[in-house]
């Protein structure tokens, strides 16, 4: 299962087509490296957050970027296994930002767009619950595509099946990071 994760990160990586030096992803809910706000953890399992995805905004896509996907992992989890919390896809070239829960429709991202499943098995946001001890990793990755859109007929999309279809696709990506802990 490590390697799943970790494969997964690594395949997106490796499939970068360009590189977009200027290619930004931040939010004005957090800091890059700071602690998440209570506003974004899950209302489930033994926490009581409000589960509202952070609005988020992006700035220098690459030329040619024709949609986006997004994924937040806690790459840490499970022993470093990982977990995946969101995946949205088909975000359109003209976007900037997505609101603050933007996220929370199943299966449709609010201002255009669609949510994959997580691994919870849903097709919306489900934010960090960490078990106790030290703060987790949270990753926003945000993928520039040269895909208009990605064909999700048949099979339900997961994060597993966005990796294999957009292989070789990514104009550039940026990423956020935020601590949480419980």
């Amino acid at each position: 299962m490590r390697f799943i994760t970790s494969g997964l990160l690594l395949l997106l990586c490796s499939c970068v087509t360009g590189t977009a030096p200027g290619f930004r992803l931040s939010s004005p809910s957090f800091a890059a490296g700071g602690v998440l706000p209570d506003s974004v953890v899950l209302n489930g399992l033994d926490c009581h957050g409000a589960n509202r995805s952070p609005a988020l905004r992006w700035s220098g896509a690459p030329a040619g970027t024709r949609s986006y996907a997004l994924i937040l992992d806690d790459y840490e989890a499970r022993g470093g296994d990982g977990f995946i919390h969101w995946v949205a896809y088909d975000i359109p070239a003209t976007a900037t930002e997505l609101p603050e829960n933007a996220g929370a429709g199943e299966p449709d991202l609010a201002g255009g767009g669609k949510n994959a499943y997580d691994d919870f098995l849903r097709r919306r946001y489900d934010g960090p619950c960490p078990p106790e001890g030290s703060p987790h990793k949270y990753r926003f990755t945000l993928y520039a595509l040269d895909l208009p859109s990605i064909d999700d007929a048949g099979t339900p999309m997961t994060w597993r099946k966005l990796r294999f279809i957009i292989r070789g696709h990514v104009l550039g990506q940026a990423s956020l990071m935020g601590l949480r802990g419980h």
